[in-house]
C-alpha cells in the first residue's frame, strides 16, 4: 500500500500465480479486492493487480468485464501489471542492473521476450465473434445498456469490438511507453471526433442505429489513411471500433440525443 493513510491510498496486490488464473485464482484476485475496498483503516483511490504471468484472451475477457465493473460500482481505478510491465519497471527504475546477478538478468529477459511474444500472439488473433460461451459478457457495463436503450442490432459485434479496444490498450500500456500510451490517446481522440461529427447530423431520440452504422463506416473508410498508425500494430479496425464503446463506457459519447438523460431514465426502469 503506498500513500498518506489520512488520504485514499493506492493499493498494489500481488498474486504469484505462473500459469494464469482460472476460477481458483479468479476468487483468490475478487476475495483480495474485496477485503481491500471494505478495509475499515484505510479508503483507496487505485487497486493494482500484480501478476508475473500475461494473461490469455480467455482471461483477458473475464479481467476486462470485471474489472470495469468494480470500477463503476466503487468508483476507483483499477490497473493491471503483468510480468512484462514489471521486468520493465525494474530496468526503468536501475533495480535491474543493482538487485540482480548476470545469470538472473539472463533469465529475466528470456522471460521478458517470451512475455512479450505471448501478448504479439493474443492480439495477432482474429475474434470474429465472441464464442457462444461468452454471450452475455459485459452486459451489465454501461455501453451495452447504451447499445440496447437505443435499439442497436447486433450487440455482440459491439461487445467483440470492445473486448479488441480493450486488450490492444493493455498491450500498449504494459510497455511502459509514455510515446506509443500518447500516440493511442491521440487515435482514440481521432475516433471521438468521427462520432461527434456523425452525432451532430444522424442524431435520434429513440433509435441509435444510423448513427452508429454512419460512425464505424467513418472509421472503415479511414483505418489505413487517418486512423492508420504504423507504432501501434496492436490496433486493429476492430480495436478502433471498440474505442468508440470505451467512450460509451466513459460517458463521454452515446448513441440518441441527450444520451446521458435517456441512460438514466433507461437504467431508473430497468430497476424496477
Amino acid at each position: 500500500m503506498v500513500g498518506d493513510f489520512n488520504q485514499p491510498i493506492e493499493n498494489y496486490q500481488c498474486k504469484y500465480f505462473l500459469d494464469g488464473i482460472d476460477s481458483a485464482q479468479i476468487t483468490q484476485i475478487k476475495n483480495s479486492f474485496h477485503r481491500a475496498i471494505e478495509a475499515p483503516d484505510y479508503k483507496m483511490r487505485k487497486w493494482i493487480l500484480c501478476l508475473p504471468c500475461t494473461l490469455s484472451a480467455k482471461e483477458f475477457k473475464w479481467w476486462s468485464e470485471w474489472s470495469g465493473q468494480q470500477k463503476k460500482s466503487y468508483g476507483i481505478d483499477i490497473s493491471l501489471f503483468d510480468g512484462g510491465y514489471l521486468i520493465s519497471q525494474l530496468k526503468k527504475f536501475e533495480i535491474y542492473e543493482k538487485a540482480f546477478d548476470d545469470d538472473i538478468r539472463l533469465n529475466l529477459n528470456a522471460i521478458l521476450s517470451y512475455l512479450e511474444y505471448e501478448k504479439i500472439r493474443v492480439c495477432n488473433e482474429i475474434i470474429v465473434l465472441i464464442d457462444e460461451t461468452d454471450k452475455d459478457i459485459y452486459d451489465d457495463m454501461l455501453f451495452v445498456k447504451k447499445l440496447e436503450n437505443a435499439k442497436i442490432e447486433l450487440i455482440e459485434g459491439c461487445k467483440r469490438d470492445f473486448f479488441n479496444a480493450e486488450l490492444a490498450e493493455y498491450t500498449i500500456k504494459s510497455k511502459d511507453s509514455s510515446q506509443l500510451s500518447d500516440l493511442l490517446y491521440k487515435l482514440k481522440l481521432k475516433i471521438f471526433t468521427l462520432w461527434e461529427t456523425q452525432f451532430r447530423r444522424y442524431q435520434d431520440d429513440t433509435d441509435g442505429n444510423d448513427l452508429l452504422t454512419r460512425t464505424y463506416e467513418r472509421i472503415e473508410s479511414f483505418d489505413t489513411t487517418t486512423l492508420d498508425c504504423p507504432p501501434l500494430p496492436e490496433v486493429s479496425m476492430f480495436a478502433k471500433k471498440g474505442m468508440l464503446h470505451q467512450w460509451a463506457e466513459d460517458c463521454s459519447i452515446g448513441w440518441l440525443r441527450n444520451y446521458k438523460q435517456k441512460l438514466d431514465e433507461y437504467l431508473g426502469h430497468a430497476g424496477k
